[in-house]
């Protein structure tokens, strides 16, 4: 009960004392008109406090509640970094944004979600930055992310202001234990207020970055070459998964016209349940209904928020296995085309797609096969590099190659080891090769992603 009275006496007090500000017409208090009260810029970085406090810089956007930065380790701010703190992470900072929850936009994609990582985007993108602590070290969530307080300055801004709150306030998320901590008083005051004013999250506006609307029905060739126009859209593709990584599958399928597979990742998350692993199943054939995402830390596009409701077949956002037309049967037991391609085609050519009569769409030849299975041969290695920084991908090499023609490309692995010993880069250095795998995109450049140790052949 004294939970509720705290919380309607700091409504009464904001109604009465509160200095009223009128807005109409869209902004970032959402559109709706009335007071406002800006509870970020009431509330002060106090450098002097017993918190840990660290300057830092982007390393990577994640989503609305969640960044990975960099520290500062010559800061004149925070001059007390200590590296061993962040030794679990190899030596960077994944933040847990404390007492805000946006909706999803890597993994599931919810409304407000791409909007609420735009957001966080944009504060921070040329801000000088701050991580706080709650208390008098750094705190660690289930998921081995620093649970941590954003603070930003704008340039030309005089004072640092607190991302948390700022989100919270404008209805870009929900509460996250936002009550049980060290701003909890004003967290739970701009909560309030946004679910008074029916911002964003607590509203039935429109969120010009999610698709509301049925799903698009295409080909993966016709996606693959209009991938932009189908952004934060729902869309339905069909395709064989071919390959699982890192909480993805590759689907491909196959284009007569052009004589080449087309093909996305599909990302299903942590915990995809019994029924989607079934069906994403390597080898089947499937229809994926889900939504179109730009994936900024790894560059590339990506299909997610896939689902398959086993007690609800006849959901239209399901994912499911294709059934032959004639028997009724799941298609199963599909494979790769491991298409024969050219280093040199990949890396710097160029296409030009057909639809139909009346459309060719001008793409590059490394963009039109990206997330496909190919097969390379006769690769010389020039250089093997080792990641090494302390996590589970340590041993994973990166195969600096050229092609008989000259082109060169990077073959990159994951982590080898037969007979329980890690396969290091002398397997590898000096050697000429053939190679399967997947195309993907990496800092601008095109590289091929090896899964299997069976996947790369040593000539003789």
């Amino acid at each position: 009960m004294k939970k509720y009275v705290k919380i309607l006496s700091s409504l009464l007090c904001a109604a009465i004392f509160a200095v009223p500000v009128f807005f109409t017409g869209c902004s970032e208090q959402g559109g709706q008109s009335g007071e406002f009260i800006d509870y970020a810029g009431q509330l002060h970085l106090d450098m002097a406090s017993s918190t840990k406090k660290l300057e830092v810089t982007v390393r990577t956007f994640i989503d609305g509640d969640t960044t990975h930065f960099d520290p500062v380790t010559n800061s004149t701010l925070t001059p007390d970094y200590n590296p061993q703190d962040f030794s679990e992470t190899q030596g960077y900072i994944k933040a847990r944004y404390l007492a805000v929850n946006t909706p999803e936009s890597t993994g599931d994609v919810e409304k407000w979600g791409k909007t609420a990582s735009n957001f966080t985007h944009e504060k921070l993108e040329n801000a000088s930055i701050i991580v706080e602590s709650d208390n008098d070290k750094w705190n660690m969530d289930s998921n081995n992310r620093f649970t941590l307080w954003i603070w930003y300055k704008s340039p030309g801004a005089s004072e640092y202001r607190n991302l948390n709150i700022e989100l919270l306030q404008y209805g870009y998320g929900r509460a996250q234990s936002a009550k049980d901590n060290r701003y909890g008083d004003i967290a739970m005051d701009a909560i309030m207020q946004a679910q008074a004013q029916k911002l964003r999250v607590y509203s039935n506006d429109p969120d010009e970055n999610f698709y509301e609307g049925e799903a698009f029905n295409m080909t993966l060739k016709k996606l693959r070459c209009h991938i932009d126009d189908y952004l934060q859209k729902s869309v339905r593709v069909e395709g064989v998964v071919t390959t699982q990584m890192d909480n993805s599958v590759y689907i491909e399928d196959y284009d007569e016209e052009t004589g080449l597979s087309y093909g996305i990742s599909i990302y299903y998350g942590y915990n995809p349940g019994s029924s989607l692993r079934k069906v994403l199943a390597i080898g089947n054939r499937i229809s994926v209904c889900g939504t179109v995402g730009y994936f900024e830390a790894g560059g590339t596009y990506q299909i997610s928020g896939v689902s398959n409701n086993a007690f609800h077949p006849e959901y239209t956002t399901n994912t499911v296995i294709v059934k032959d037309e004639k028997t009724g049967e799941d298609i199963t037991g599909q494979e790769g085309r491991f298409a024969e391609l050219s280093v040199k085609d990949i890396v710097s050519g160029d296409l030009t797609v057909p639809f139909g009569d009346d459309e060719e769409v001008p793409i590059k030849y490394g963009e039109a096969i990206l997330d496909t299975t190919v097969c390379l041969k006769n690769l010389k290695v020039n250089s093997v590099s080792t990641t090494s920084n302390g996590g589970e991908n340590d041993g994973a090499m990166s195969l600096r190659c050229s092609a008989p023609d000259g082109s060169t490309i990077t073959v990159r692995t994951t982590v080898f080891k037969e007979n329980g010993v890690l396969v290091t880069k002398e397997r590898y250095e000096g050697k000429t090769i053939d190679v399967k795998g997947v195309i993907e995109k990496f800092s601008g450049n095109y590289q091929v992603k090896v899964h299997l140790m069976d996947y790369i052949t040593i000539h003789a």
